[in-house]
């Protein structure tokens, strides 16, 4: 008995300067390069001539699925088609998982998006990597400043979620094929427990930071910045809080970025929220949002000089009565950010709800054509596409700030 104590207390002395080590123990390095602004055209109505008329929905639409669950989508748009990809099997976690990809033609009014096909198994990248993969997890993908289209998939050789890899991969020209790079060497014991889940923000020289967070024990974000041949330079641990995961990370400006995190902890549902400057080189002190988080994953997104955020809130689901508590997974909703620098929202509109027991979940999302294409979990059965209409929402914002200075001049 005596042997298996000790033991156990070697085991947890271990984990502890494992996690100690990875935290505050990184790569050098000291290049970096502006954030890249993307460049998407916003045909914004006029003061004076707002459309009344437009919806906040513009469309929606479930994609096909021929497994028995569906989860984790991202999406991308290049030359006229969104491409979204997403894991599916029999259930998350299974030896079955695959990642699989879908089309959409947006040059085409009435197009359905396309019959998914296998992009990637366990066995593939097994024989890819040198190592053995027994099961798949998040894929992510994203456009560089050059139009370089990236994916980073999570892979896991033993045990769960916490002992998971993240391995990296660039697509041909035309989407149709990946090109296996390597598997991320993010710490020297095993390489283990790290995970991705929000797309990386580009960088002007056309490399990128990829957010992450470590798993294992004391859940914390950390970014990796990687050069314009796609070769991690530097990984950072930008905060000392716990129970963080999944950073959604946009930028602000060329030298001003914005952090939000998802909250693994339900005893604290507090979120919270982060700045940088200088490139993502200084990285200045949490603030509390208003926000609160039930363990669901969330998304930043720039909307012109906008930032909005896709969560789910619990609340503005007629069956829950704001009871956040019972189903926060079941309402899906909008917020803008009203304080750039506290890290305030203030609710926009829903974009999607579930019933009891159903869910609506993990948001992926991208701007194309006016529209903010977002994609997400419906149900653990397939992923749902909705498309709002960019100029209905920044009427919307425009309107609730001069509501707000409205009311505080009234309060004077």
């Amino acid at each position: 008995m005596l042997k298996i104590l000790n033991f156990y207390a070697f085991c947890c002395a271990a984990i502890i300067m494992l996690c100690s080590f990875i935290k505050h123990n990184h790569i050098k390095h000291e290049i970096y390069s502006p954030f890249f602004i993307t460049q998407t055209k916003i045909t914004q109505a006029t003061h004076n001539t707002p459309d009344k008329n437009l919806s906040f929905i513009a469309t929606q639409s479930l994609l096909p699925n021929k497994e028995l669950s569906a989860h984790a989508s991202a999406i991308v748009a290049k030359d006229s088609k969104l491409m979204t990809l997403f894991y599916a099997g029999t259930r998350e976690g299974a030896f079955d998982v695959k990642i699989y990809q879908s089309f959409l033609d947006t040059k085409t009014l009435d197009s359905k998006w396309s019959e998914p096909l296998v992009l990637l198994t366990p066995e593939r990248l097994t024989s890819l990597s040198g190592r053995y993969v027994k099961k798949l997890g998040n894929p992510i993908v994203f456009k560089d400043s050059r139009d370089r289209v990236h994916l980073f998939v999570v892979g896991v050789s033993l045990g769960g979620w916490a002992t998971s890899r993240i391995y990296q991969f660039y697509f041909s020209d035309d989407l149709a094929t990946i090109h296996y790079v390597r598997e991320l060497h993010l710490n020297p014991f095993g390489n283990y427990s790290h995970l991705v889940r929000t797309p990386a923000l580009p960088l002007e020289n056309g490399g990128f930071i990829l957010a992450f967070s470590h798993e294992m024990w004391h859940k914390f974000p950390l970014i990796a910045i990687f050069d314009e041949n796609g070769n991690m330079l530097t990984t950072k641990a930008i905060n000392h809080l716990k129970a963080q995961l999944q950073p959604s990370i946009i930028a602000l400006n060329e030298k001003e970025c914005a952090a939000f995190y998802r909250t693994n902890n339900r005893y604290n549902t507090n979120t919270y929220y982060q700045t940088c400057e200088n490139y993502a080189k200084t990285w200045h002190n949490i603030e509390t949002s208003n926000m609160k988080n039930y363990d669901s994953s969330i998304l930043l997104v720039k909307l012109g000089d906008e930032v909005v955020l896709i969560t789910n809130d619990g609340k503005h689901n007629p069956i829950w009565q704001n009871d956040t508590k019972k189903g926060d997974r079941q309402s899906l909703s909008l917020y803008y950010l009203a304080d750039k620098i506290k890290g305030q929202f203030v609710y926009i509109d829903t974009i999607d709800t579930a019933k009891k027991g159903g869910e609506v979940s993990y948001p992926a999302a991208i701007l194309d054509n006016n529209l903010l294409h977002i994609t997400y979990t419906y149900n653990r059965k397939t992923i749902k596409h909705t498309a709002l209409n960019i100029n209905a929402i920044l009427e919307k914002i425009e309107s609730m700030r001069k509501d707000s200075m409205q009311q505080i001049k009234g309060g004077k």
